[in-house]
């Protein structure tokens, strides 16, 4: 449960204004690329860290004071697959202390089952009423328009390289920071789409389209995938033993050995593609482990549900019935264990791994499914709570190339969270959130 804490007017009424000082002294601050922690006091001016020095060794003259003693601070997190549907999804990632989101698209012009993302057109007009002072809410940065072979109508197809054309010309039309692709997409399709990805300067990430090798696709420059499916997942081991008994377990049957094989054979290419591309992987964790939480009452009745629209909580109940209804319960068990085996492989790898929650699709909560995120790397995979922390923290700056964000040093951008715990020592302590600073303002729970 997210602790709520009031803090004095004075300090609220910073968050009116960028142009203030603010002072934060005695505070632990953690380190988020060697988990050093420091007591310090930190001096923040127009949106930036300007001085981290000893305590008390800095003038107490600054507008706006904090005592941070005995608490622990750090980076401000990110969500990296988000589907937003609705305005009260961005209070609730600041209060949880995500201060930055990638939204992975869609199109629907008003909410739906969660899956999807509101269009472009709304979330640019957000972008700007918060760079206007006039919202609050994360830094977005948004796919638009799905690009796609399965011819849903919230995407655009691109079943050759006409269509491909096309849907470039709307995406970049509707200002998208970077081009999601889905599935189902053809191989001339899939090299046009990396083509003009590099012509206009943006990033392209997202699902893998069967039955192609993912050792392939990685080459072709898709800079993220996103969820484990199969083109991916027998990559969790190096064992062919462990490969085969995976497979027996779960009853694979000679058709879909066959089906299988050339996944298989490309397990041990696509780590090096990663690798190679310097390529990254968002495993969304929480999302398939809610294909095992229809009987997790505390979460299915979260309190923050009654913030969501009606049709995003429909459709979170219809899929917690279709999962309790599921004749597969051993598969998804053994799917589960592969993900947790593919997620600690490649942060021992080194392979950039993203926190992202695929918050609000299946039952996921804006802002708390992230930190569940980072429980479940800890808690299933075997991450420690560091390695977890730099999912969420320096590595989203890092695949954005995003500089002076993502660290607490001085000259970076002042985007942190205060906890009254340390979460190094228990990850769950991400929650124990007294502050949260973005851009230098103080933001209040209520």
């Amino acid at each position: 449960m997210m602790r709520h804490f009031l803090l004095p007017f004075f300090i609220l009424c910073f968050s009116c204004s960028s142009n203030h000082d603010l002072l934060i002294t005695n505070v632990s601050v953690i380190n988020i690329e060697t988990g050093k922690v420091t007591v310090s006091d930190i001096v923040i001016k127009d949106s930036i860290i300007v001085k981290i020095a000893e305590p008390g060794t800095i003038a107490n003259n600054a507008e706006t004071h904090i005592d941070g003693s005995n608490n622990y601070m750090i980076p401000a997190l990110w969500d990296m697959h988000v589907h937003i549907q609705d305005s009260s999804y961005l209070r609730l990632f600041l209060d949880h202390g995500v201060t930055g989101v990638r939204d992975m698209g869609g199109c629907v012009h008003k909410p739906t089952d969660g899956c999807e993302s509101l269009c472009a057109e709304y979330l640019n007009q957000w972008k700007s009423d918060m760079r206007l002072g006039k919202m609050r809410g994360p830094r977005l940065f948004i796919a638009g328009y799905l690009l796609s072979g399965t011819g849903w109508p919230t995407s655009l197809s691109v079943s050759n390289k006409e269509e491909v054309a096309v849907a470039f010309q709307q995406n970049l039309e509707d200002q998208v920071d970077f081009i999601k692709v889905y599935e189902k997409i053809p191989w001339e399709s899939y090299k046009e789409i990396a083509r003009l990805s590099k012509l206009h300067g943006l990033d392209f990430v997202g699902h893998v389209s069967e039955p192609f090798l993912l050792s392939d696709i990685l080459d072709l420059g898709q800079k993220s995938i996103e969820h484990i499916r199969e083109p991916l997942l027998y990559s969790f081991t190096k064992d062919s033993l462990e490969l085969e008994q995976f497979m027996m377990a779960d009853g694979y049957s000679e058709e879909d050995r066959k089906i299988v094989q050339p996944w298989l054979h490309d397990s041990e290419r696509v780590v090096e593609a990663f690798k190679r591309n310097q390529a990254w992987i968002t495993p969304t964790m929480a999302v398939q482990y809610a294909r095992l939480r229809y009987n997790d009452e505390p979460w299915i009745s979260h309190p923050i549900r009654d913030q969501l629209p009606e049709s995003v909580n429909q459709g979170m109940h219809a899929h917690m019935e279709s999962m309790s209804a599921s004749m597969d319960k051993k598969g998804d068990s053994l799917w589960w264990m592969a993900l947790t085996k593919l997620v600690k492989r490649f942060s021992m790898e080194e392979i950039g791994l993203l926190a992202g929650s695929d918050t609000a699709c299946e039952g996921g909560l804006p802002g708390y499914s992230l930190h569940e995120e980072l429980f479940l790397m800890v808690e299933e995979a075997g991450l420690s709570p560091l390695e977890a922390l730099q999912t969420a923290t320096v590595n989203p700056c890092r695949f954005f190339n995003l500089k002076k964000h993502g660290k607490i040093a001085e000259g970076y951008y002042a985007d942190l969270v205060l906890l009254t715990n340390n979460p190094l020592s228990n990850i769950r302590n991400t929650l124990a959130i007294k502050a949260v600073i973005q851009n230098g303002n103080v933001e209040r729970f209520n």
